[in-house]
């Protein structure tokens, strides 16, 4: 029998930027060792950012706040262009969390894969991704959980890079996954060749990972229903957050287009006014996050599955083929005709 994680109860507190809730020792530990490394000096990484080297060595919690200020020290003071993928690597091959059994133990790695939304606040707090499916491939549009904003590409890398160890080393393989990026081939492209492989596209409208079915189907190298099991009731009681404010508003969004902000806002529990602080203070609005569902949508349908428009606009409840032409260049900023062909 295969275990699946549940979505656990609804009246569970969402994670915001500010909620001192991750490990010190584990997740700002593994950043700063890999940007000393790299010959960042430590006092600079800590200044500005509230965390001290007591934090780096005991069970003392901090913030997707405090964290985001210390990627941004790492990008300044270390040297290279690998800062971000090595940090993703540590975060599996040193210590991630109490999650990592579960990962180990399942039976197959698509079993992984599906457990990262449940697992978000405690293993991914600055990226998730929306899932989509084909007859062959699935694929993760990757998004903004925690409003990293300019943190968000070193996010990503080091969430790119975290993946490809899972996977390496729940398997014992190096799974083919597709990368693609909405920048120009950078430079050093050699540490993403290096970190992430050879399957990378750039100057696509958004960051996203493809890997066929089949692939997910290999099996865990130590595989244990009992094992699984067991760490999956230990990660479900530690679990004090549901998902981070950002992903429940976007999971509100998907489930209805038409919402609107004081809809959203009865919803979650709060008055419209605190919704859109709340938003603020995560680097983003309501119309934003809205727009962001909307444009994932039409590249799904458009320049993944090569729908025409009028099928598009079908399954994005447009009912005027020119009111969608026009949003969707104003979500991507290409033509429907010129989405299909990227």
């Amino acid at each position: 029998m295969m275990h699946r994680l549940c979505s656990g109860s609804g009246f569970a507190p969402l994670l915001t930027l500010s909620d001192k809730v991750l490990p010190g020792r584990q997740i700002a530990a593994s950043l700063v060792s890999v940007a000393v490394a790299r010959g960042a000096p430590e006092h600079k990484l800590l200044r500005g950012t509230g965390i001290f080297a007591d934090d780096l060595v005991s069970n003392n919690a901090l913030s997707c706040g405090q964290i985001q200020k210390l990627a941004a020290n790492a990008q300044q003071y270390a040297k290279g262009f690998d800062v971000s993928f090595r940090f993703g690597q540590q975060l599996v091959t040193g210590h991630m969390h109490d999650a990592l059994p579960y990962f180990l133990h399942a039976r197959h790695f698509g079993q992984c894969i599906r457990a990262l939304p449940v697992l978000q606040t405690l293993v991914s707090p600055f990226v998730s991704a929306q899932r989509y499916q084909d007859d062959v491939n699935e694929y993760y549009l990757l998004q903004d959980a925690m409003g990293s904003d300019k943190q968000f590409v070193f996010m990503v890398e080091a969430y790119c890079a975290a993946l490809v160890a899972l996977a390496k080393l729940c398997t014992g393989k190096r799974l083919p996954f597709h990368f693609d990026f909405p920048f120009g081939r950078p430079r050093h492209i050699q540490e993403y060749e290096a970190h992430l492989g050879f399957r990378l596209k750039f100057n696509q409208p958004m960051f996203s990972i493809r890997i066929e079915k089949s692939a997910l189907r290999v099996p865990c190298l130590q595989a244990s229903s009992m094992l699984n099991a067991y760490a999956r009731h230990r990660l479900l009681r530690q679990r004090i957050y549901r998902m981070g404010l950002l992903d429940n508003v976007r999971s509100l969004l998907n489930a209805n287009a038409a919402l609107t902000l004081p809809e959203a806002a009865s919803q979650l529990a709060l008055s419209p006014s605190s919704l859109k602080r709340k938003l603020a203070e995560h680097h983003t609005s309501f119309t934003e996050l809205h727009d962001s569902i909307r444009r994932q949508q039409a590249i799904f349908y458009l320049q993944v599955q090569k729908l025409n428009n009028e099928q598009s606009a079908l399954k994005m409840a447009f009912t005027d083929i020119t009111n969608f032409r026009r949003a969707v260049k104003r979500w991507t900023g290409l033509t429907p005709s010129e989405l299909r062909q990227v």
